[in-house]
Parts: C-alpha cells; sequence; structure tokens
C-alpha cells in the first residue's frame, strides 16, 4: 500500500512542476495547495514542488497575456 502511495506522490509531484512551468499554475496556487490538507497527494507534492522552485533561477514570468489592439482585429 505504501508504494503505491509513493508513486502516485511522484505521478502528482511530476504533474504540478509540469503545469507550474507552463504558466498553468504559479506559486499563489502552490501554497494554496500545499494548504489544503483534504487531498494529502497534491498537498505534498504541492509542498516538495513549492520547496523546488523557491530557489530556482528559471521561474517562469508570471505576467498577464498582452492586449490585442484594435487594428489587428480588424478584417482587411
Amino acid at each position: 500500500m505504501a508504494k503505491k502511495a509513493k508513486h502516485s506522490d511522484a505521478v502528482m509531484t511530476g504533474i504540478l512542476v509540469t503545469k507550474f512551468k507552463m504558466g498553468l499554475i504559479g506559486v499563489e496556487d502552490l501554497a494554496e495547495m500545499a494548504a489544503d490538507t483534504t487531498r494529502a497527494e497534491r498537498c505534498s507534492a504541492a509542498k516538495k514542488v513549492l520547496v523546488a522552485v523557491k530557489d530556482s533561477p528559471d521561474l517562469p514570468c508570471q505576467q498577464p497575456a498582452l492586449p490585442i489592439s484594435g487594428p489587428l482585429l480588424q478584417k482587411r
């Protein structure tokens, strides 16, 4: 039983790392997941990812997307 829990925790950690690197979730989202103890695997994985990215120099830039200007929306 413990082996299955470790495997699923590793899978969840991988999923969260991938989502973080793609910019789908941010540090705030990871902190929220780490604080939510109702889902133990996600909580544990989020804590691991937070520790790993805390000192990472390649944190993705969490900036909002640029708005599309009016002339780009006009049909030609």
